[in-house]
């Protein structure tokens, strides 16, 4: 029996990096001197009705005020990040121009959302959109993940709010990827490549449902290397632009998964590649009215990392805080993660989503660097960490990804419990 590709493991690479990781972690934490540093640089946090208070709220305040981009890194499909999420979209909003979110999903269903964002059946177009193609929209598919988009786009005021999906497509997307690009009304050459390509991909969606098999999916079977090959001539030859848009991120997708179903950590460096193509390229295109605007990025907290990550990689984060230091603007990065409690996961393909632990026993290992923080944190509240005023004054050496988070986020914030996101399907 095929096992479960977990949501996590789709977006961050863990089901073939924690080995690697836990062996290479110390065998204990070197950390005696931090809990008497933490005081002097915790700070309890509310969110009420998308609004942030508490002595937390006046730091986070200061720090948003000085920055550009404001990342934020998460664990998945929680319905607390996203409050936390909204709250700062309305905080940012308050100071001047929002010009727009970036967040871990495909261009695609990000344009899907904004179609619909201003939509009183946003929702319910969403869950029909997930039926339709199952595993075709990441994150989204989460009712408080979209509810903060929506959320956010009309914090800002903005009738020209930018929602920049920076990702690969997801797991299920092909079948939905071909259906636009026959919608774009290719020539006779590249309609008859796409559907052959199309009924191919309807034959693997039905071998994954009917045997809930990851493996046997369009973009992750070995045998869709060979018709991605057949059809590009007739693409490139009469498909025009904006198929030839879409097949060169289906095939270049198609490698990144396939790579990772095989255990090739380059697949992430690759995956990290793409993101910071598609957010350079975003920026390029910003009106000159609208750069100066602020820019918030949403993203498991592996990306956004300054510097080396904890899949050892230059990802995202380490991109754009260069991008900021070499324009002379601040890029701030806060990672939000949770002391317990559950988050939604996805199993096998054609299975419905499901509540699982947080975090996960086989993630425990990497995470052993939060156990002070999360001793230390206050009693039933949110806790704000300023890793700013602990990074220079904890004695070295220290563990590994300690020493890794408080080089890489400026802000932890520990939420006392996670509980599991609402899911489309």
């Amino acid at each position: 029996m095929e096992a479960p590709l977990s949501y996590r493991s789709i977006f961050t690479s863990l089901l073939f990096s924690a080995a690697i990781l836990s062996a290479q972690t110390p065998p204990a934490l070197q950390v005696s001197s931090l809990p008497q540093h933490l005081d002097a640089a915790r700070f309890g946090l509310r969110i009420d009705d998308g609004v942030l208070s508490g002595p937390g709220a006046a730091v986070l305040t200061d720090a948003i005020n000085h920055s550009h981009y404001i990342l934020i890194g998460e664990d998945h499909l929680t319905r607390e990040i996203p409050q936390f999420a909204t709250a700062i979209c309305n905080l940012t909003a308050k100071q001047g121009p929002l010009t727009g979110m970036a967040i871990e999903v495909s261009p695609e269903a990000a344009a899907f959302m904004m179609r619909i964002v201003n939509s009183p059946d946003r929702w319910q177009r969403m869950v029909a959109q997930v039926k339709a193609y199952p595993w075709s929209i990441a994150v989204l598919d989460s009712r408080q993940e979209n509810d903060m988009v929506s959320a956010c786009a009309h914090a800002s005021h903005n009738p020209n709010f930018h929602l920049w999906g920076l990702d690969q497509p997801f797991a299920g997307s092909a079948g939905w990827l071909m259906d636009m690009m026959l919608a774009a009304k290719p020539g006779p050459d590249a309609k008859a490549a796409l559907l052959r390509l199309k009924a191919d991909e309807d034959q693997d969606a039905a071998e994954a449902k009917a045997g809930a098999k990851t493996s046997a999916l369009f973009l992750f079977s070995e045998k869709s290397e060979a018709e991605i090959e057949e059809a590009k001539p007739a693409i490139d030859h009469d498909g025009g632009a904006e198929v030839k848009r879409l097949f060169a991120e289906l095939s270049n997708s198609y490698h990144i998964y396939r790579d990772f179903s095989q255990g090739d950590v380059d697949s992430e460096v690759e995956r990290a590649k793409l993101l910071k193509l598609n957010f350079r390229n975003a920026m390029n295109q910003l009106a000159p009215s609208e750069k100066a605007g602020k820019i918030i990025v949403k993203f498991g907290d592996s990306h956004l990392y300054k510097g080396v990550n904890d899949n050892h990689n230059l990802n995202l984060g380490d991109y754009i805080a260069e991008t900021a230091q070499m324009a002379g603007v601040g890029s701030l990065h806060i990672c939000v993660l949770g002391a317990g409690g559950t988050v939604s996961a996805f199993g096998k393909y054609g299975q419905p989503t499901h509540s699982e632990e947080d975090p996960p026993m086989k993630d425990r290992a990497l995470l052993r660097w939060m156990e002070p923080f999360k001793a230390a944190a206050l009693p039933g509240q949110w806790t704000l960490y300023d890793l700013r005023a602990l990074r220079y004054k904890i004695p070295r050496p220290l563990d590994s990804e300690l020493e890794r988070m408080l080089d890489g986020y400026d802000f932890l914030v520990i939420v006392p419990k996670f509980t599991a996101a609402q899911m489309a399907d």
